[in-house]
């Protein structure tokens, strides 16, 4: 009976929540940015049409034939044994753990966020580990894709990629994808780097231009790169590693590509680790007091962390009312579950004149 007025609880607290926030200026900075991309294991988007879309992808190297099954929209077949918010206040905070057995490797995500104009700044800490030491390692992508009018430039240089552009309503952004010092390419054969475009580097780029109604299909548009660049690697990895076999880190690393062609609309930052990792994803506006350095995403975390922990407690009072931390754990995860899986949704609506479901 505890419970189920505990859940009652959340869920009305949620709808509060979100009832608040909808007669809100759709240009609120603490509003407009957020994780409103749910059906995606990580994805953000502000709260405009046609604007400026971002996503995580990823896979396993040890099965060649693990790029069809990237990671990327929340899928029952994938089979993760963990993923979902630990916490989130809807603001400006959420974090969230994925383990995905089946692909050797866990994630886990820190997302924050700084009012400023035009949005706000924002940013997310990704750090993660291979599940499996003699596995060769884990790929992964983080892209943005431009769904409506505005402009993308995309760089990658010193293990940094850059992309920099202009929206309407957002105005002026820059953008940058930064693995840590840490991280570590897997290691492969030194013949290999006579191959063309392999040389080890923590990220490579790839921009794309494809239609705008397009751009939400990223994962089918860069998995079509993804296959034509892996055979292209095969020939060439067979005829200089003969009887060594073919390392997926290389059949799948790519060469930066596209990142001078006029239109772009979708650019991927592609990253290939073995054990511990890290980067972070660094979105700033115009605005300069919205600054964000990778320095501070930690501390600016762990005092929204705490500020959500107090405030969880102040209203719900479970520890005071004898629920057991175990409990606590599970009504926590299911209201930042919930308050993370609130989505941005825009369009048209077709409804009918005649109501026919009692003739």
């Amino acid at each position: 009976m505890q419970l189920r007025g505990l859940v009652a609880a959340v869920v009305l607290s949620t709808a509060v929540l979100v009832a608040a926030h909808g007669d809100m200026d759709p240009l609120n900075s603490e509003l407009q940015w957020g994780t409103y991309r749910p059906n995606l294991y990580f994805g953000t988007r502000p709260r405009l049409p046609n604007s400026l879309l971002s996503g995580l992808m990823w896979f396993g190297l040890d099965d060649q034939r693990n790029w069809q099954k990237i990671r990327h929209s929340c899928e029952l077949g994938d089979n993760l044994s963990e993923y979902g918010y630990s916490r989130h206040n809807g603001r400006d905070f959420g974090e969230q753990t994925m383990r995905d057995n089946d692909q050797d490797v866990g994630i886990k995500s820190t997302f924050i966020q700084v009012p400023g104009q035009l949005g706000g700044s924002w940013a997310v800490r990704f750090t993660g580990r291979t599940l499996n030491e003699d596995a060769q390692g884990v790929w992964l992508v983080y892209y943005f894709g431009l769904q409506g009018n505005g402009t993308l430039s995309t760089s990658v240089k010193d293990d940094v990629a850059m992309v920099r552009g202009r929206i309407p309503d957002l105005g002026k952004f820059s953008i940058r994808i930064v693995p840590a010092h840490s991280s570590q390419h897997p290691a492969f054969l030194e013949d290999l780097r006579n191959i063309g475009g392999i040389h080890g580097s923590k990220i490579s780029g790839v921009g794309l231009k494809v239609p705008k109604t397009y751009v939400w299909k990223a994962k089918d548009a860069f998995q079509d790169v993804l296959l034509e660049s892996a055979q292209t690697r095969a020939r060439a990895m067979a005829k200089h590693a003969q009887g060594s076999g073919i390392h997926g880190s290389l059949l799948f690393g790519l060469s930066n590509a596209g990142l001078r062609k006029k239109g772009t609309n979708l650019f991927f930052a592609q990253m290939i680790v073995h054990g511990e990792f890290a980067f972070d994803i660094i979105y700033e506006c115009a605005d300069k007091t919205s600054r964000i350095d990778s320095e501070a995403i930690d501390a600016i975390a762990s005092n929204r962390r705490k500020e959500f922990d107090t405030r969880f407690e102040s209203s719900f009072n479970l520890r005071e009312n004898g629920f057991s931390d175990v409990q606590i754990e599970m009504a926590r995860n299911a209201l930042s579950s919930l308050i993370g899986g609130i989505e941005y949704f825009h369009g048209s609506r077709l409804v009918s004149s005649k109501c026919t479901i009692f003739t």
